[in-house]
């Protein structure tokens, strides 16, 4: 199952996606996930077609993946795994239920718009915070739902815009880790759902990844 949501993932990376309208049109997965649609990429405009057009293929992937049964399975596994204590001590964890939370994300990505985030402010948050995007609101005329990508922050590779499509619908979807910096904030849900579709949309670069300090410390203990 593995191989086929990543050879999916691929394929969907790699389509051109029409650059006319590609702001407006839903994105939609693919198959049995044809019904879970984002709503828009770049409603204000500001992006070069080629970064609209990047934004907009990384949906569907999004999408597919979390709809997926190796992603339940994956996220399953390392909730298990996870040591009890550490568990018993981590407010975000407990009680946690990775079926519950993979329909919940799937929810949060219906008529979710992309939007992005440009400035001073955001460009001091990618110099020294490193974020990458922002949980966004809901408008209170429209009743709308976004999330706001970091404009400074797009030059990434296509799954890491998938990670972060998850990472976000999961703050939507009622998830949260702590706000402070602290050595296992990488291991809160939101973070680990997000390298779990990290993961499954582009597993050659996994092994490198997870290595680094950008992953959870578990996925290195695990196996």
């Amino acid at each position: 199952m593995r191989g086929s949501v990543a050879a999916v993932a691929a394929a969907l990376l790699c389509q051109a996606v029409p650059l006319a309208g590609a702001a407006v049109r839903p994105l939609c997965g693919t198959g049995r996930n044809a019904g879970v649609c984002f709503a828009s990429v770049d409603r204000n405009g500001r992006l070069s077609a080629a970064e609209r057009a990047k934004l907009a293929a990384a949906a569907p992937v999004a999408v597919d993946i979390v709809s997926s049964r190796a992603f339940a399975a994956e996220l399953a596994a390392f909730h298990a795994a996870l040591p009890a204590r550490w568990v018993k001590a981590n407010r975000y964890w407990r009680g946690f239920d990775p079926v519950e939370a993979t329909a919940a994300i799937q929810t949060a990505f219906a008529g979710l718009h992309i939007d992005t985030r440009g400035g001073a402010q955001a460009q001091r948050d990618a110099r020294f915070g490193g974020n990458l995007a922002y949980e966004g609101s809901t408008d209170a005329r429209t009743g709308e739902r976004f999330i706001l990508l970091n404009r400074y922050r797009l030059d990434r590779p296509a799954a890491g815009l998938v990670g972060t499509y998850v990472h976000e619908a999961a703050h939507k979807a009622g998830y949260s880790h702590r706000a402070g910096q602290s050595p296992d904030q990488k291991c809160e849900p939101p973070y680990v759902m997000a390298q779990l579709a990290r993961k499954l949309a582009d597993p050659e670069s996994w092994p490198g990844y997870a290595a680094g300090k950008n992953a959870c410390r578990f996925w290195r203990t695990m196996k």
